[in-house]
């Protein structure tokens, strides 16, 4: 009975993690000007989502020290204003930078299992006493994604920072604390932001 203990701690370990940031980028140059402030965006498909994970993802940025404020802020979850707009509301408010979170692949795996019953009608032999019925269905879905997020520059538009997730994460709200730490590490150690 040792080995599925080893094997659960061993899982536990090394990465039945619901989600696991694969790698981060930094753009070998520096901004034009370093970020005084950024907004945080995610692209979902649910209002209540983005604003969930934009919440969750501010917070703990802020708590971790860096400038970030929640991207309805500035664009509500009903509207869809063109890019100009955006640049010209972000900079309004003195925002030169923009982390945006977007699924950038996904992959939803669903499996169907029978429910069975016996009827307990003697056949004609003693394996057949009891036959198997099915009489409905199960079915579970498990879905995976591979998510992208993005620090933008406001000054030039380039993409200065990036993080690439996997996850199995559907919550927003859960996928935004799992990622925080590591996010709010990297992009201090970055080097992007204004003292």
């Amino acid at each position: 009975m040792r080995l599925p203990a080893l094997a659960f701690t061993t899982c536990l370990l090394l990465g039945c993690a619901q989600t696991k940031i694969q790698n981060t980028w930094r753009a070998p140059q520096d901004p034009p000007k370093k970020i005084q402030k950024f907004a945080v965006f995610a692209v979902t498909g649910s209002p209540s989502g983005r604003i969930a994970y934009e919440d969750t993802l501010t917070q703990r940025l802020k708590d971790a020290g860096l400038p970030a404020l929640p991207g309805y802020d500035i664009v509500t979850y009903d509207e869809h204003p063109g890019r100009d707009e955006v640049i010209q509301r972000l900079k309004a408010k003195q925002i030169d930078g923009a982390l945006v979170t977007r699924i950038d692949s996904r992959n939803v795996k669903t499996e169907s299992t029978p429910v069975w019953v016996t009827t307990g009608v003697p056949g004609p032999y003693f394996y057949d006493y009891y036959s198997a019925v099915a009489v409905g269905t199960y079915t579970t879905e498990e879905s995976e994604a591979v998510v992208e997020t993005v620090l933008f520059s406001l000054e030039d538009g380039r993409p200065y920072w990036m993080a690439r997730t996997f996850t199995k994460r559907t919550d927003p709200n859960k996928f935004a604390k799992d990622i925080a730490p590591t996010v709010a590490s990297s992009l201090k150690e970055s080097g992007l932001f204004a003292p």
